[in-house]
């Protein structure tokens, strides 16, 4: 007899810790509600990073019961094929990897930013002044980034043509290299290598003959994040609670820049005054911009001259120049500001 009782209040004691270890190790949030874990892909600068961790900072995501695991991409077609194998759930696509968007590849969630950071460079003793001077010139460039953009958008507005010039693909360092050995006469490049360049060479050395900043507002090349067709269809819940947190973060940077620029270098483990460069060679946008710009039609008047600066380009086939309403998905963000609004956390 007393050995089945003391064989019953073990088995309520076992039956104890099992009850407390599982709620030690669950994953509620702060109200009780399950925690959606997702991963998110960032590029390692200001625009790509910068409201993510702002929104990591201030308990934004936490807020929305979502755990958030942030992974590194330096190049949007690569992770575009990650969140198309499902390894990645959402993320930041800079002004190239949008060629990908009217081929069903991603769907755009929310627009971040607009970059004014592309410059088309030469020397100061080149001759150079005009873009029309580069006839017969040769021009780095990498193919499909916001400066080869640029450069195209220059040459339609200018006397040349895409023959005129010999444009010579590599990637970033090489143009760097390239137009600092003077092996080609001229350089389409963005922020920070145009930093870098001026720095090594001299300010008084280069001369800047057309920026991306020139073509506003008519021309505007955009900063956003994304997502599958196929998870936005999934996880719609989750899509708006990431954006609330994510929109909550884009106001926070708009509205604490240098201390945004602080929290990403100390993440990227870089110094300020590096993260700090795309400060003023990027057009920042605020919640209510955002929210403006949706309304009015801004955003696809923007989208759809993104479209048309590929096609004309040659980095997409004329069948895929369709309209952004069926790849510039509004519903979730909408949705996510007016919860915002809701809840007091938005004017």
């Amino acid at each position: 007899m007393l050995n089945n009782k003391i064989k019953a209040i073990l088995a309520l004691v076992m039956i104890s810790l099992f009850v407390v270890g599982c709620s030690s190790n669950d994953d509620s949030g702060s109200e009780g509600e399950e925690v959606d874990k997702i991963k998110v892909a960032y590029h390692p600068h200001l625009v790509g990073l910068g409201a993510l961790i702002a929104a990591e900072e201030n308990d934004y995501f936490s807020d929305e019961n979502l755990e958030v695991e942030l992974i590194e991409f330096t190049s949007g077609s690569t992770e575009l094929q990650a969140m198309a194998s499902g390894d990645i759930d959402l993320g930041y696509l800079g002004v190239g990897a949008h060629v990908f968007a009217p081929q069903g590849e991603a769907e755009i969630i929310s627009i971040d930013s607009t970059d004014i950071s592309s410059e088309i460079m030469v020397r100061a003793d080149s001759g150079i002044e005009t873009i029309d001077d580069l006839k017969d010139k040769t021009v780095a460039i990498s193919s499909g980034t916001t400066s080869d953009l640029a450069l195209s958008l220059a040459i339609e507005n200018s006397d040349l043509t895409e023959d005129d010039i010999e444009k010579v693909d590599m990637d970033a360092s090489a143009k760097v290299t390239s137009f600092m050995t003077d092996k080609v006469d001229a350089v389409a490049m963005e922020s920070p290598y145009t930093d870098q360049i001026r720095k090594d060479l001299g300010e008084d050395e280069v001369v800047t003959i057309q920026s991306s900043e020139d073509f506003l507002p008519e021309a505007v090349f955009t900063n956003s994040w994304a997502a599958t067709p196929k998870y936005l269809e999934d996880n719609e819940d989750v899509t708006v609670r990431f954006l609330k947190a994510l929109v909550k973060g884009i106001d926070y940077r708009y509205n604490n820049m240098e201390e945004s620029i602080e929290l990403t270098a100390d993440y990227l483990n870089e110094e300020p005054e590096v993260i700090g460069q795309l400060e003023d060679k990027t057009n920042w946008l605020s919640a209510s911009d955002i929210e403006e710009l949706y309304e009015d039609g801004t955003v696809n008047e923007w989208y759809d001259k993104m479209i048309d600066m590929f096609t004309e380009a040659d980095l997409l086939d004329e069948e895929y120049a369709v309209s952004s309403d069926e790849y510039v998905i509004e519903e979730y963000l909408m949705q996510a500001i007016e919860e915002l609004k809701d809840e007091g956390a938005l004017d």
